[in-house]
């Protein structure tokens, strides 16, 4: 409609001038035209380019060994290799995927804080880490200089036996500035407040730096805001925020609002919303590259959502990285999910990065109330719902059950750790069964029990427990007691049926399944739990796994056979004197 009225209202100017005909061609003419041009901007507008119109080149995928790793400023280098796995192929992250290793880096490094010296260091394998190789020498790189990793291994590559060589420069830029913190207040004002530790002073025990008031709904939203200096060599920053089970979680914010209607608050408030995981230590807060965006320098701010901040004391390590890191962040990773990405990695012959960082801490006490982690631990791990088959149903908290149970601080946790906690936590029951009378931990106790050999296990259960409980309690812990303890009778646990079970019977059963998943969630050391032996060989072949090195591992443990694991003789034997396995 609009078109036919602008062409009648120019019709009749022209019409007083040349006539009707004139008015005729002028009109048909703009409507041609108007169409055509109509036509054209139609066409454009849905022919305009975009990313689909950009195909990636055809490019091969990566098969080889990838590298993560860096050299610090200050401090030692840690670099983790890990071989590409194809889509069937079993991972086996806890051993070994080479059968030779030899890792070095050569530089300038500094020794006893003052004599420096230019020289190659031989990288060691951590012993429960053995993809990750560490300098084991007192020698701390410096700022400012250039280091090369070497690094080549001689495995076994979709069934050949190669031998690859890697090789990468990482250069060490300075650490960042902490200027201050800008802290948010209840009432939307900021407060400053001056960074004053005194960098040059060895601290030998934990400084806070800052202290701050946890903000409460509706003001949670807010940031904390930490003031940075910096120069051109650093080109990015990587934050990794440290908190511990001793800490906590405000629970008065914007978060639990919205879940006030759909979840119901326990006894402490807690809803079940966290932000953080209580049973981890860290959280990666993201990375940012030096770059200036609407006037805005990414670096110049540090920003701490009030939120997302634990009540109670936590760390936060900037580390300042290269131009290496940042291929790795924008590239690398981006090509994973986005083939339109390119790759570019500092490691020749090979993919990740290496990377030259400096770290700089900030520590921050926030004040406030909170539910403390060792509660909501505690709460997200026990299922409440249907018949509590998912209760404890995950690495953290199979091993935090039997520490919950036991009552044990959460200073004791963090210093022990999970693994060792769990291995202490019978020791408490010495002096009380802090939690006799809670279903949940009514295996902790047995398995307590039997791990102390008491004369009466039912006196760790109430007197109220019926015959039904009180079995399950007793064959549940039984179980746990028997793995643990490498399947050791005493005077109130006979562990003689389960031992045939978990480490003799060729056939899969519960017992082998709970002790592949006890083996997994200490890192199958085989070195200071021989019963992980049997579980790998039988794991290995019920499960049918595709692994070169898990193969490998089975055969290293079954080479002495004849001996423990008995489980061997169902799959492997001697043949010219030389072991053979299925």
């Amino acid at each position: 409609m609009n078109v036919f009225f602008e062409c009648k209202n120019l019709g009749v100017i022209a019409s007083h001038g040349s006539g009707e005909a004139i008015y005729n061609v002028f009109c048909r003419r703009f409507l041609s035209s108007l169409v055509w041009i109509l036509s054209s901007v139609f066409l454009v507008a849905c022919d305009f380019h975009g990313p689909w119109e950009y195909y990636p080149e055809d490019r091969e995928v990566y098969t080889g060994i990838y590298t993560y790793g860096y050299i610090l400023a200050d401090g030692d280098a840690n670099v983790c290799f890990s071989k590409v796995y194809e889509l069937d192929e079993a991972s086996s992250q806890d051993f070994a995927f080479y059968d030779s290793a030899d890792v070095t880096i050569s530089g300038l490094f500094r020794k006893n804080n003052q004599e420096t010296v230019n020289t190659t260091i031989q990288l060691d394998s951590y012993k429960s880490k053995v993809n990750c190789f560490y300098t084991p020498y007192m020698l701390h790189a410096i700022s400012g200089e250039s280091y090369e990793l070497n690094a080549s291994f001689k495995w076994d590559s979709a069934g050949h036996m190669v031998k690859s060589t890697y090789k990468a420069v990482a250069t060490i830029p300075n650490a960042v500035k902490i200027k201050g913190l800008n802290a948010p207040q209840q009432d939307g004002s900021y407060k400053w407040i001056d960074y004053a530790r005194n960098d040059t002073t060895k601290r030998f025990y934990p400084v806070v730096d800052f202290t701050v008031s946890f903000l409460e709904f509706p003001m949670d939203m807010e940031f904390v805001k930490v003031a940075l200096d910096y120069d051109q060599s650093v080109r990015g920053v990587l934050s990794i925020m440290n908190y511990d089970i001793r800490g906590g979680e405000s629970q008065n914010t914007t978060m639990n609002q919205m879940f006030k209607g759909m979840t119901d608050a326990d006894e402490m408030g807690y809803r079940g919303v966290s932000m953080h995981d209580p049973l981890e230590e860290q959280q990666n807060l993201g990375f940012s590259s030096n770059r200036t965006v609407a006037g805005n320098k990414n670096l110049d701010t540090l920003y701490l959502m009030n939120m997302m901040l634990p009540i109670g004391t936590f760390s936060v390590d900037l580390y300042s990285t290269d131009d290496a890191y940042i291929d790795y962040v924008e590239k690398v990773k981006q090509s994973v999910s986005d083939s339109r990405f390119v790759p570019e990695s500092n490691i020749q012959n090979g993919m990740g990065v290496f990377s030259g960082m400096a770290k700089k801490t900030v520590t921050i006490e926030v004040t406030g109330d909170a539910v403390g982690f060792s509660h909501i631990a505690w709460a997200n791990c026990k299922d409440t719902k249907g018949d509590n088959s998912d209760s404890w149903d995950s690495r953290g908290c199979r091993l935090y059950q039997d520490v919950a149970c036991s009552g044990m601080s959460g200073e004791d946790v963090h210093l022990e750790g999970l693994v060792e906690a769990n291995e202490k936590a019978a020791l408490l029951y010495r002096d009380s069964v802090y939690n006799r009378g809670l279903r949940t931990c009514y295996a902790s106790n047995v398995k307590a029990a039997m791990m102390l050999d008491t004369t009466k296990w039912s006196q760790f259960l109430p007197d109220t427990v019926n015959a039904e409980d009180k079995a399950e309690a007793y064959a549940d812990g039984l179980k746990r007691y028997c793995v643990a303890s490498n399947f050791e009778s005493n005077h109130i646990a006979d562990c003689s049926a389960l031992k045939r079970e978990c480490l003799e019977d060729p056939e899969q059963n519960y017992c082998k399944e709970y002790l592949w998943l006890w083996c997994a969630d200490r890192g199958w050391d085989l070195d200071k739990y021989r019963q992980c032996k049997s579980a790998l060989v039988s794991r290995y072949y019920l499960q049918e796994l595709k692994s070169s090195v898990l193969k490998r591992e089975v055969e290293n443990v079954c080479y002495g056979l004849g001996a423990e694991p008995k489980i061997c003789e169902n799959w492997c034997s001697v043949k010219d004197g030389r072991i053979e396995c299925q």
